[in-house]
């Protein structure tokens, strides 16, 4: 799960550095792909982000009118969802780390 939520976030920040404005067409395919990854992992909310901001791209590509500024708007909303996903995944693997630890101090204390 963080191996993907790293990938998306790597991703989004290439997006925002680079405004987008000379965004390859294998990034398009890379978010699409990514998107289908998310929705298997169970980050629904982030895959449908993800398929949304690729779907931009694509349209743009190919002489849409996409406002730049509207998928900037996309893209950062979808690199704070994958930094929180990432904090709660980081949270929730100290907690069970720290369960793991008291559990075999009490093991020992036996």
């Amino acid at each position: 799960m963080k191996a993907l939520l790293d990938e998306g976030l790597l991703v989004l920040s290439d997006l925002l550095q680079s405004g987008a404005g000379t965004c390859h067409p294998e990034t398009a395919e890379r978010l699409q792909k990514l998107s289908q990854d998310w929705e298997a992992s169970g980050l629904h909310t982030g895959a449908r982000r993800l398929d949304e901001i690729a779907k931009t791209l694509e349209d743009r590509r190919h002489g849409g009118t996409a406002d730049p500024l509207a998928l900037m708007a996309l893209v950062g909303d979808a690199a704070r969802y994958t930094q929180f996903c990432l904090q709660k995944y980081c949270l929730d693997a100290a907690g069970r780390r720290l369960c793991q630890t008291e559990q075999a101090y009490e093991e020992e204390a036996q």
